[in-house]
């Protein structure tokens, strides 16, 4: 009798398993994923017998495919490796975390037989609905899976195989999605759960950049609203409020948290980029807030052509109507008068300050991060002819690396989606006149300090999308907590940048090395800490005072005067006690030295052995000494000792030395 084809003896394996299966629940000659699936599929009461999975009626279909944000970014992936398996007899498709299937592409003929079974657009795929398959049963279980033939539980899937892939959204473990595979079941093998979730992770990674971009813009619009005095709340492209300060929750009511009807409806064509609507700011009326009504402009922010998050801002009450929101020309908070301390290394510091700021030259402030380089930037421009001028703050660190130019020397009207409507002048055109601080300046990119180095050497700055150049008199102070000429070094800060802004360095010292200055700032700091939390009569006790100057302080002044902020707020009497302060030590600790049982010297030849004799070199004590402080580490003694291992390990038998 001649023998069966090659690929009947599995199959049959498989259809015998999943006939014993639905005959008496025995699981047997399966795979685990697979029999797993079989035994929640049944429990859930679906029948064998189905000839079609459910639909979604058309009208839910429409609004699943507007709502949902992994297609839009799984199409031109999905699209691209449907162009290839389109004469291969294979589909590739998407469906929602619910297992409808929302798109499908690939060979036309297999669409066809697809769309009998709901294969198609519409179709509901998980394990609820259909039963085990690709879609349902990697969504079930949050990982890939492939169903070939009679592993599907519906006895009318199985002339199908069938692959899927989860997609994670950034900082989630539930899938938002599922990209499917799925062709005939003894079609040729196209690398169903590989291809699938190289798809898959196509996709999650533009999500990832996508939430990047709007992290990325919230941190940066939640800082200038702070800077402005705009309440600010933002949105995601389904109306849904993400974040938004606190000015704009007592100004503009919520109905639940979320934004009122009214306001969503005239945000959905923006926020859906419905062709027509406008693409920059728009002007909306925010009902229930108060005795009137308050206009709210609205900008939409976008990705790759698709809004990502809406800006709802609302300038203070008084500030200048008719045009975009101002920023104000703040002046400086603070003088010289506000630093406290007596020590010589901070006086020193002050005295070269105050001698820069007689003069217009730039200024880096160098100093670790807490040391209050920003407060010396304020007591610059406070005595300098400037002072009655702006002070502008930039953290270039803060600032998203596409928005860096335009938020240093501003833009036209037009120049980019998102953009106040008439463009807005960059932080260099506030600070004309007065001081411009770029903190951590560092962290500019390359393309940045290029431009900036233009701006420094020219005097006049071209918005973004301009071509007309504006004179400004700026007087720079930059600070940074790297070494600047050592990233000169490393290539990442431009040579000629740096010798531009460092004319002037003031080296700003470490409360560590501020002798006798930390009693006296704690004093201050407890005095601030009392009006802000509402206590009074309370003092540092001794010992608290003794464990405040024995500690090391990683974080500097700011640290200090967060530890006496909370020590003020959870003291239980009048006196702060060490048991109220609350120190960390961020010191990096050494790594303990390896553990050495035993030092095993291999007896030399004789004529080495005659030649050991013979040389000079630590004696038995030194030796002793340096393997102890190498914690009896062969290699990294004898490196200290500037010998080679064999010349370490004759030593040591000349010596007799074991551990």
């Amino acid at each position: 009798m001649a023998a069966a084809p090659t690929w009947s003896s599995p199959r049959r394996r498989l259809d015998v398993a999943w006939e014993r299966f639905v005959a008496g629940g025995v699981i047997d000659d399966v795979r685990p994923e697979i029999g797993r699936s079989w035994e929640r599929v049944r429990a859930l009461g679906l029948e064998t017998s189905l000839r079609s999975a459910p639909r979604v009626p058309p009208e839910e279909l429409a609004h699943r495919l507007e709502e949902d944000e992994g297609l839009w970014l799984a199409r031109p992936v999905l699209a691209e490796l449907a162009a290839r398996l389109r004469t291969r007899g294979h589909l590739i498709g998407y469906a929602d975390a619910e297992g409808c299937l929302l798109w499908l592409g690939g060979d036309p003929d297999a669409l066809a037989a697809a769309e009998e079974i709901a294969l198609a657009p519409g179709g509901v795929w998980r394990e609820a609905t259909a039963g085990t398959g690709g879609v349902g049963t990697a969504l079930a279980d949050g990982q890939a899976v492939e169903v070939v033939a009679s592993e599907h539980y519906v006895q009318a899937w199985q002339r199908w195989r069938t692959a899927g892939a989860p997609i994670l959204a950034p900082g989630s473990a539930e899938p938002m999605g599922v990209v499917v595979l799925a062709g005939g079941w003894d079609a040729p093998e196209p690398q169903g759960v590989p291809l699938a979730t190289a798809a898959s992770a196509a996709v999650s990674e533009r999500l990832r950049a996508r939430a990047g971009v709007r992290d990325a813009l919230t941190r940066f619009a939640l800082r200038s609203a702070r800077e402005s005095g705009e309440a600010l709340l933002v949105v995601d492209p389904r109306g849904r409020v993400l974040q938004g300060n606190e000015a704009a929750r007592q100004a503009l009511p919520l109905e639940g948290g979320a934004l009122p009807r009214v306001v969503r409806e005239r945000l959905a064509p923006a926020l859906h980029g419905v062709p027509g609507q406008p693409e920059d700011e728009l002007v909306i009326d925010w009902p229930g807030a108060g005795e009137e009504r308050r206009r709210v402009l609205v900008s939409v922010e976008s990705h790759e052509g698709r809004p990502v998050a809406a800006l709802l801002r609302l300038a203070r009450r008084g500030a200048a109507r008719g045009g975009p929101p101002g920023r104000g020309r703040p002046g400086a908070r603070y003088a010289f008068g506000n630093l406290v301390g007596r020590s010589e290394s901070l006086r020193a510091a002050v005295a070269l300050a105050e001698g820069a700021a007689h003069n217009d030259l730039p200024v880096v402030l160098q100093g670790e991060s807490g040391t209050g380089k920003e407060l010396f930037a304020h007591g610059i421009h406070a005595a300098s002819d400037r002072a009655a001028s702006a002070f502008v703050a930039v953290n270039c660190g803060a600032i998203p690396a596409p928005l860096v130019e335009a938020e240093l020397f501003g833009y036209e009207p037009g120049t980019f989606t998102g953009g106040h409507r008439e463009g807005r002048s960059g932080r260099m055109e506030d600070a004309n006149g007065g001081t411009l601080f770029l903190d951590e300046v560092s962290e500019l990119g390359l393309p940045a300090q290029t431009a900036l180095l233009r701006v420094l050497q020219e005097s006049e700055v071209t918005r973004l999308g301009g071509s007309s150049p504006r004179g400004v008199d700026v007087r720079i102070v930059a600070a940074t907590h790297h070494d600047l000429a050592g990233e000169v070094a490393a290539g990442r800060f431009r040579q000629d940048l740096y010798f531009r802004l460092a004319v002037l360095q003031v080296d700003i010292p470490p409360l560590r090395v501020r002798a006798g200055d930390v009693p006296l700032l704690a004093q201050f700091f407890l005095e601030e800490a009392e009006q802000r939390i509402g206590r009074s009569g309370l003092e540092l006790s001794v010992a608290a005072l003794a464990k405040l100057e024995a500690h090391a302080w990683p974080g500097n002044v700011r640290e200090l005067r967060n530890v006496i902020l909370r020590a003020v707020a959870v003291a239980a009497g009048s006196t702060i006690e060490p048991a109220d302060l609350l120190l960390v030590d961020l010191r990096p600790r050494a790594a303990p030295a390896p553990r050495v049982e035993a030092v095993h010297v291999p007896p030399p030849p004789a004529a080495l052995e005659a030649h050991a004799e013979a040389e000079t070199g630590p004696g038995r004590e030194e030796l002793v000494a340096a393997l102890e402080a190498c914690g009896w580490n062969i290699a990294r003694t004898a490196t200290t000792l500037r010998v080679s291992r064999m010349t370490l390990y004759r030593r040591l038998r000349k010596f007799g030395i074991t551990r």
